[in-house]
């Protein structure tokens, strides 16, 4: 059981680092390629928080999870406000590359929470751990495209993005290993962190990547990706958990 948890671990993790891979694929973007990127990017994230891991979080921690969302959403914004590390950037400018540090902790928190689940399903049984681990595959494709869409929005360097895909997915299967090893953290905590996580993920997409999205004098065809990337997300995720 254990081998079956950090197996779909590790095929969770390849998912999740081919799809971010496609920031190699991207090249230089313009104004508005880095604006489509950027609401891409934000419909998934936003669905991703509100749709998936808020009440997901609200499911195994309660109270901890809202706690957790609402803190990491907070923290975000007085660390930023307090720095002044968030400003107005003219539409020419780039994605502030600060922004990529709270981003890339987000989905850290966010891949290691789906290790433990892996490392949690496989104690519960093979039939279980497979299930789950199908469910986080096909889950973590979105999160390695939404990281791939603000790589390519910050123009960050190829060697920045093999970094971040291959250290991110690697998160899952340690997460997995070791929860298979030692006692898996209890419910209240998972879900304080998966709050956490969506509320990191929901403060990069409103506050940083849809203004980005609207830095386009013609941003109506991003504002039409923002909407239909949200909510194919949200059906899809949806979809999903009534599937699980």
């Amino acid at each position: 059981m254990a081998v079956n948890a950090i197996l779909m671990a590790s095929v969770a993790a390849i998912g999740f680092s081919a799809a971010s891979l496609l920031a190699l694929l991207g090249g230089e973007l313009g104004v508005r390629g880095r604006s489509y990127a950027a609401a891409f990017a934000a419909g998934i994230l936003l669905a991703l928080a509100f749709v998936d891991l808020f009440p997901e979080g609200l499911e195994l921690g309660g109270e901890a999870a809202v706690a957790g969302f609402v803190g990491g959403f907070a923290l975000l914004f007085m660390t930023e406000a307090f720095t002044r590390a968030h400003t107005h950037h003219q539409p020419d400018e780039r994605v502030h590359k600060h922004a990529l540090v709270p981003f890339v902790i987000g989905l850290a928190i966010h891949n290691l929470a789906d290790g433990f689940v892996l490392g949690v399903g496989a104690k519960a049984g093979a039939v279980t751990s497979w299930l789950v681990g199908l469910g986080v595959l096909v889950h973590q494709i979105p999160v390695g495209i939404s990281l791939a869409a603000v790589l390519l929005a910050a123009r960050v360097g190829r060697a920045g993005v093999m970094r971040m895909a291959v250290s991110l997915g690697l998160a899952i299967p340690a997460a997995a290993a070791l929860t298979v090893a030692f006692p898996a953290p209890g419910e209240g905590t998972l879900g304080l962190l998966t709050g956490v996580a969506g509320g990191v993920l929901a403060y990069i997409g409103a506050a940083h990547l849809l203004p980005e999205a609207q830095a386009e004098d013609t941003n109506t065809p991003a504002g039409i990706l923002f909407v239909a990337t949200l909510i194919v997300t949200a059906a899809g995720l949806t979809a999903l958990q009534h599937a699980a």
